[in-house]
């Protein structure tokens, strides 16, 4: 009765607010002010449209790798008009508490599916297709080779926009992938500023920023040094209560618990240099620290001791050259250097059965195993990378771009504990791999710009040295080369018709290589995968976009639909089989297609309202005797739809000159899906379907140098499940205070 009358009131002071809103706007302007960024700006710039204004992102340093020049912005701006992707600017959540992973899951045909709370896997689903077969990216390059960066350990305030590819992966990106890409763009630094800000939430959690940098005129000539530190610190306890149908009470009912074993703590810390206005446009050189620690709770049973900690280090080295040797020529080349330890320690005498019962041994165990394995388990890994980019615009409105990225990774894994309990090499064996990918495309943009063509190849190369596990100290591990060779390739082209309309259509043959993971293995669960093949996918698809300024009743109208379909070979996929350790494998084929609609309303200066829809559908075409999958079976564990909502109010000027407030409603919408594949009419294992809410509010003095808010997400407490037999949190509370010094 409580949740109900918390449910209603909650309605309540919704229909209040918004009404409130209405009557507000009623001093609606005819200048479409809908950020704090359009509200600072000169009048002059207000008529520019949101697509031609996207931040430039300068050269900055995040971790490991410094990408992106004006040049290359300016050029990627261009390239996105035609390619399958949105934007999310996300200067606009930089005073929030807010995610990358929470950022991105606002947007259409994505769904990031989070187990447990920060620190937690997280899954990004694009269209159907999720894991390893999105691509991260900070600035254009993969994030899996900057050492132990998380995606959501990257703050928001250092971040100007977040791209989202959707089945779709520019050749300007050198990296494979076949489901699409997450492109981070990190923000240009002012000369001689501080940026702060320091959030603290339910569950006790902390999130602190901070980047300063210094810059040093006319050293030598014109060139100026600019010097810089930043980094990040986060934890959170994790200790929510969460429900399972894996936890039934004597009755049969569902029963509640507290993750009280899910503490997470991470940090990192960056010095960088820049050389500007030297022969080189840019000189770049950087190191970093960071470290994780995290410890593991289960779902089906309790975990009481097991931990997983890493740390890591990197060097980076960067050049860029506009107009290098001939005009319209830029030059960009980036090294880096990480070196990293991952361990898990699993080596308690507590065993749980379930989340009520636990058993002593009277020796290490093990917690992660049935069965009864310790695991000391430490992953040494070393990465080289060089990126090496080269834009040439050969004639008007004519570019070419070239982009190869080189990598090197070595693993040497060891376990002396559950080695010598079990009497065979358990940790696995070092393991190798040298890849190349290289992308060439040219794109065209004719009749003004009304027509516009993006071509583009990708040759994808991959050598990996594997140990073939074995299963007595009688035996010697063979060692196997394996050798991938693989094109891809892609056309895209936009038409606008008219000036408020285009369409656009694309297709791309993708290729995604065998990750490490997939390869080696983990020495437990998961042994070595000799002999398994790349993904290979074919993505079509075809969208409608409108833009409609000045409308009778409506400032702005925004519309983007697309129409999608998708066809894999050979899917990588993790069968686990009781406690036999298995490789992953190739699943083949995989059918998917779906729908998306995208709608922004600017109803005024003040107001602001937005909603997205997404219907995906994936099936297996063949009967697979050796998992038993029916033909025709929908693909499990993928959201088949879901719906976001947003309204927002904001207003400036308000108490005093340059101050902005920002009132804010989200939600979102899941259908229930299955767990598992549906072989059978019983089934009953189904995530079920949810709608939750989340309120805001913001507040910035000082042209936005000083800001604060307070955020409520899942506002009326409802449940909600990324994953079978896991709830998320429930509902909780943050607050930031962000402090900008420019």
């Amino acid at each position: 009765m409580k949740k109900f009358d918390f449910t209603m009131m909650t309605l309540a002071l919704t229909v209040v607010l918004i009404t409130l809103m209405a009557a507000v706007s009623v001093r609606a302007q005819d200048e479409e002010v809908t950020s704090i960024d359009d509200f600072l700006e000169e009048p002059s710039a207000a008529n520019t449209s949101a697509e031609n204004n996207a931040p430039s992102a300068g050269v900055t340093q995040l971790d490991e790798l410094s990408v992106e020049t004006d040049a290359e912005a300016e050029q990627a701006k261009q390239a996105k008009k035609v390619e399958t992707v949105s934007t999310i600017d996300a200067t606009e959540l930089q005073n929030t508490s807010k995610s990358i992973s929470k950022a991105v899951n606002t947007s259409s045909g994505v769904k990031v599916r989070k187990s447990g709370g920060m620190g937690g896997e997280g899954k990004i689903n694009i269209r159907g297709m999720e894991g390893k077969n999105i691509k991260v990216l900070v600035n254009g390059v993969p994030i899996e080779t900057q050492g132990n960066l998380g995606l959501d350990d990257i703050p928001i305030d250092q971040i100007a926009d977040i791209e989202v590819y959707k089945g779709y992966i520019p050749a300007r990106f050198a990296t494979d992938g076949a489901g699409g890409a997450i492109n981070i763009i990190t923000k240009k630094r002012p000369a001689n500023s501080v940026d702060a800000s320091y959030s603290l939430a339910s569950y006790n959690t902390h999130k602190a920023s901070l980047t300063a940098s210094h810059t040093i005129d006319s050293i030598v000539g014109a060139a100026a040094l600019e010097v810089g530190v930043s980094g990040y610190f986060n934890h959170s306890d994790n200790d929510y209560e969460f429900t399972s149908p894996y936890m039934k009470s004597s009755t049969g009912k569902d029963t509640s618990v507290i993750r009280d074993h899910d503490h997470y703590t991470s940090y990192n810390v960056q010095v960088f240099t820049n050389l500007m206005g030297a022969w080189f446009d840019n000189v770049s050189l950087g190191a970093s620290y960071g470290a994780s620690e995290h410890e593991v709770q289960g779902n089906t049973f309790r975990i009481t001791e097991t931990t997983m900690d890493g740390y890591s280090f990197g060097t980076t080295f960067g050049l860029d050259k506009k107009n290098l040797f001939v005009k319209g020529l830029d030059f960009g080349n980036y090294f880096s250097f990480a070196y990293g330890e991952n361990t898990v320690t699993d080596t308690s005498r507590i065993h749980c059965r379930n989340w009520f019962s636990c058993d002593t041994a009277s020796r290490n165990v093990g917690e992660l195993s049935m069965v009864g394995l310790p695991k000391l388990r430490t992953v040494e890994s070393f990465d080289f990378n060089d990126l090496l980019n080269l834009d040439y615009e050969f004639y008007k409105n004519q570019t070419v771009y070239w982009n190869t990225l080189f990598r090197y990774r070595k693993e040497n894994p060891e376990d002396d504990v559950g080695s010598e309990m079990v009497g065979f090499n358990m940790a696995g064996f070092p393991g190798k791999t040298y890849s190349m990918t290289t992308g060439l495309s040219l794109e065209d943009r004719i009749w003004d710009e009304h027509i516009q063509n993006l071509i583009g190849f990708k040759f994808h190369y991959l050598k990996a040295e594997i140990s073939k596990p074995v299963y007595s100290t009688l035996n010697e591990p063979e060692l196997q080369s394996d050798d991938y060779k693989e094109f891809s390739y892609d056309e895209s082209i936009r038409f606008q018709i008219v000036k408020p309309f285009a369409i656009k259509g694309s297709y791309q043959h993708a290729v995604r290589l065998p990750s490490s993971e997939e390869l080696f293995g983990d020495g437990a669960k998961v042994s070595a995968a000799v002999g398994l093949m790349p993904e290979a996918v074919d993505n079509f698809n075809a969208g409608i976009s409108i833009d409609l300024m000045e409308l009778p009743l409506v400032t702005r109208f925004r519309f983007d639909g697309d129409f999608f379909y998708s066809y894999y070979k050979n899917k990588i996929q993790y069968i686990m089989l009781a406690q036999v350790a298995t490789p992953y494998s190739n699943l083949d084929p995989i059918r998917g297609w779906g729908y998306e609609g995208d709608v922004k309303l600017d109803l005024n200066e003040y107001i602001l309202l937005g909603t997205n829809w997404t219907f995906q559908d994936l099936r297996n075409i063949d009967y697979v005797a050796k998992q038993g999958i029916p033909e025709n079976a929908i693909v499990p564990n993928i959201p088949r739809y879901f719906m976001n909502y947003l309204a927002e109010f904001h207003i400036g000027d308000l108490i005093n000159k340059e101050d902005f407030l920002k009132l804010w409603w989200a939600a979102n919408y899941t259908a229930e899906y299955y767990y598992g594949w549906k072989i059978s009419s019983r089934q009953d294992r189904m995530i079920p379907a949810s709608f939750s809410q989340d309120v805001g509010i913001e507040y910035s003095v000082w042209d936005n140098k000083l800001a604060w808010s307070f955020e409520v997400e899942n506002l009326t407490d409802r449940v909600v499940y990324d994953n079978y037999g896991e709830s998320k949190p429930g509902r909780s509370y943050a607050t930031k205070i962000r402090y900008s010094f420019r």
